[in-house]
């Protein structure tokens, strides 16, 4: 027997709601580059205010095994060091101290595990994944002569002249659009459009046949 909730999930978008969708998708997409470039470029993580993924945070992450970061099972420790991570105070230990009192009267975990995925995933956005003839992005299965935080960090660093080190304390956000600038600029390169809102797109293309 299916269940009512089943058939409405099961029931066909309309084309005005696809529509209204897509717009929807695409203002809030717009909106989001432009506050990487604004004066509180931050983020709020429940009721933290947390400062954009920088590769530095992400290397990070990564090291100490964040599950939010390598796609392990998610654990209260992980969505606490996670948000520590991108604290404007991360780095002081006494105000660290507050924060774990505060996070740990927290009750809806999940909410928070929600809001971070969301923070680290918008910081892929505009990820310079460069579009092939065929539609995809550039693969390869080889092993790279460097990782690509050593790539990009050059790349914007000799641009702009900024040592990559530094680069690497850069809001991710800003860094793959300049990138992206960087590129279309010197060679033509062109992108595909965010997946979220090629989503959006085809849903209403495919609204009602």
């Amino acid at each position: 027997m299916i269940k009512k909730n089943q058939k409405e999930e099961a029931k066909p978008i309309t084309r005005a709601a696809a529509a209204k969708k897509y717009s929807k998708i695409r203002k809030q997409i717009e909106e989001d580059r432009l506050h990487a470039w604004s004066s509180a470029p931050t983020f709020t993580i429940g009721k933290f205010e947390v400062c954009g993924l920088t590769f530095r945070s992400q290397t990070d992450l990564q090291l100490c095994r964040n599950a939010l970061v390598v796609g392990k099972k998610i654990t209260d420790g992980d969505v606490a060091a996670y948000i520590w991570r991108h604290h404007n105070d991360f780095g002081d230990e006494l105000k660290r101290k507050e924060f774990v009192k505060k996070i740990s009267k927290v009750k809806n975990k999940e909410s928070l595990i929600l809001d971070c995925m969301e923070h680290f995933l918008s910081a892929f956005q505009d990820s310079p994944s460069q579009q092939t003839k065929f539609g995809g992005t550039q693969t390869t299965s080889n092993l790279p002569a460097i990782p690509a935080i050593a790539h990009l960090c050059d790349e914007y660093g000799s641009e702009y002249g900024v040592e990559p080190m530094k680069v690497a304390d850069i809001d991710l956000r800003i860094v793959f659009q300049a990138i992206r600038a960087i590129r279309i600029r010197n060679n033509g390169s062109k992108y595909l459009e965010p997946k979220k809102l090629r989503e959006a797109k085809s849903e209403f293309l495919n609204a009602n046949g």
